[in-house]
């Protein structure tokens, strides 16, 4: 494989950081109209912010964290069958 030279490759950099950067804007601006249409269209149904709140019941805290620290690590270990080696171990050479 050919060795390129310290400026190819950063010419190469460039062009890919400039390339990245119109994808960022590009998916800025979808951001943007998918705001504009949203409230535009909460504008039109009459739906405000509290409506969107009260719309779907939030899950507590408390409810997933209990999960995850009351649990004991044995069921995870359970879970999984130890295993056991069925070969013999190596035979110790004589010194």
């Amino acid at each position: 494989m050919p060795r390129r030279s310290y400026e190819a490759i950063r010419k190469q950099i460039e062009k890919l950081e400039a390339q990245a950067r119109k994808l960022e804007e590009a998916a800025q601006q979808k951001k943007k109209q998918a705001v504009a249409q949203v409230v535009a269209l909460m504008k039109k149904l009459g739906v405000s912010l509290e409506d969107m709140a009260g719309a779907r019941p939030r899950r507590s805290r408390r409810r997933a964290s209990r999960a995850t620290t009351t649990g004991s690590e044995a069921p995870l270990r359970a879970a999984r069958p130890a295993v056991r080696r069925t070969d013999s171990p190596p035979s110790r050479r004589a010194r």
